[in-house]
């Protein structure tokens, strides 16, 4: 049976506001900037998705990329998996990383809700796999703010889902102010609630032996990020002195960073970042070898798409959920005692905000 044929493309660019701004060792951000795609087939048929390429200045630049690479996809039966495989070949000369890889899994994202679609199933289902909550936990603040807020800011995540888990951002210039700002928030999360640390690779390995030594006895669940993602043999030394697992993924660029990482046994749990993973596709290739290497995968941001696909990772672990995309949506995800709901709808479930699209739109 023949498959509807894919024949145009839409990219636009919001930059929204955020209401907790970033507050991170990286910068301090107050808005963020997201693609928003659709992908039309000759049937009627639209598949959306979008990526959120942190720096907006960038978004011209992978639209154009993600506008020459649909041109291989264009006028063919839908067929999510061979054009990522395809795509990948394509992106040789160019690499197989950066914002090239973004616009391949900007693609990928529209063209698996589109397929999904087509099956009159949700993606999770199309996958292969059931519809059910995901547990989650909450990303949306606890930045490197002033550790005196960070009771009053603990309570407030916990409350917004009936979370039983948060994530810290450490890294203080003083260890004394992340002793502080781990205090408050366990306060007001209670005993009962897991505690995620984030240092967004603000220290340097001898810097990081230092701080995680002193941090290694808080009961954190895990310490991500602590040095430069590529350093994977300091990874390696810091994971033979804590006690405290060690994470990181978010900036693995596609599933070959995924294999190196494992296989250099570095880290006790991966978090692969849906648009730097390269989109759906990337990602099951990902959950593949992390289930090879029997190592836990969490998800990084994306939580709409990436809950559908926590559903079919075998080392399913913990669901980031943040409120930021919340506004591009016309209908977010509901929240269920520390789970991200998937609705029953078809494909991911996702429509776009007209009213955002216009207020927010980023036009070059």
């Amino acid at each position: 049976m023949k498959k509807p044929i894919v024949n145009s493309l839409s990219v636009t660019t919001v930059n929204v506001p955020l209401k907790r701004p970033i507050v991170a060792s990286l910068g301090t951000f107050e808005k963020w900037p997201y693609m928003l795609i659709e992908i039309t087939c000759n049937d009627g048929t639209v598949g959306k998705g979008y990526i959120g390429p942190y720096l907006i200045n960038y978004t011209p630049a992978i639209t154009l990329t993600m506008k020459e690479l649909f041109k291989n996809f264009q006028n063919r039966e839908i067929a999510p998996y061979q054009f990522y495989n395809e795509g990948m070949n394509h992106l040789s000369l160019l690499g197989r990383s950066g914002i090239a890889l973004y616009a391949l899994a900007g693609l990928d994202i529209a063209l698996w809700d589109a397929s999904s679609k087509i099956s009159n199933e949700p993606l999770c289902v199309h996958l292969g796999g059931t519809l059910n909550n995901v547990k989650a936990y909450n990303s949306s603040g606890l930045w490197m703010d002033d550790p005196k807020i960070l009771y009053d800011e603990a309570l407030e995540l916990i409350e917004e889902g009936n979370f039983d888990a948060v994530k810290l951002r450490l890294g203080r210039k003083k260890i004394d102010d992340d002793y502080k700002a781990i205090e408050n928030v366990k306060k007001g999360i209670g005993s009962n609630s897991l505690l995620l640390s984030d240092f967004n690779q603000c220290l340097t390995l001898p810097e990081a032996i230092h701080r995680l030594r002193d941090l290694d006895d808080q009961d954190l669940y895990w310490f991500e990020e602590p040095i430069k993602y590529y350093e994977f043999d300091g990874y390696k030394q810091l994971r033979k002195r804590m006690k405290t697992p060690i994470i990181l993924g978010e900036n693995f660029h596609g599933y070959d960073h995924a294999f190196t990482a494992l296989k250099n046994n570095i880290s006790d749990f991966i978090m692969p970042d849906l648009m730097r993973i390269g989109g759906v596709s990337g990602w099951l290739k990902t959950a593949s070898i992390a289930e090879s290497f029997q190592i836990s995968v969490a998800s990084h941001l994306f939580h709409e798409v990436s809950s559908h696909l926590m559903r079919v990772t075998p080392t399913a672990g913990l669901l980031e959920w943040t409120r930021w995309s919340d506004i591009i949506l016309e209908e977010p995800y509901d929240l269920k005692d520390g789970h991200v709901v998937i609705p029953n709808k078809i494909g991911t479930g996702i429509d776009f905000n007209k009213e955002t699209i216009k207020k927010y739109e980023f036009k070059i």
